[in-house]
């Protein structure tokens, strides 16, 4: 899980670094990143959904034993990831402009997406029973 986390980090970094060098500078600043280039949930909520799949396709195909509840768990909380939570955000932390209110809310939407891998991660590993 650990290793899931700094990757996950490390990612979301790396991104940064690269958006940074490739935007030409907003007026009146000396870079081109905006507050919303801090984002990461979205990319962190697919790789949790496309991981749960491939371990629980993997699996069934291998003939093991899936543990339903926590699997079910896990997919519960990837779709309300990808239709609940999205339409939270939309209404508490952006404002009219179409801009994230503060960085308060990137942290909640980044610590509610990485919450999401993680358990996914969890899951797939009781898939294998490697946790």
């Amino acid at each position: 899980m650990i290793i899931t986390l700094v990757v996950a980090v490390g990612t979301a970094v790396l991104q940064v670094i690269m958006k940074g060098i490739s935007r030409t500078d907003l007026p009146n600043k000396n870079h081109g990143l905006t507050r919303d280039d801090a984002l990461f949930w979205s990319d962190w909520i697919v790789a949790a959904s496309l991981a749960l799949a491939g371990s629980v396709i993997v699996a069934a195909n291998q003939g093991e034993a899936v543990p339903v509840a926590q699997v079910l768990a896990s997919f519960v909380s990837i779709v309300l990831g990808c239709s609940a939570f999205p339409f939270l955000l939309r209404v508490f932390a952006y404002g009219p402009n179409a801009r994230i209110k503060g960085m308060g809310w990137i942290v909640v939407a980044n610590s509610f997406g990485i919450l999401i891998l993680l358990g996914a991660v969890v899951a797939g590993a009781k898939v294998y029973d490697w946790a």
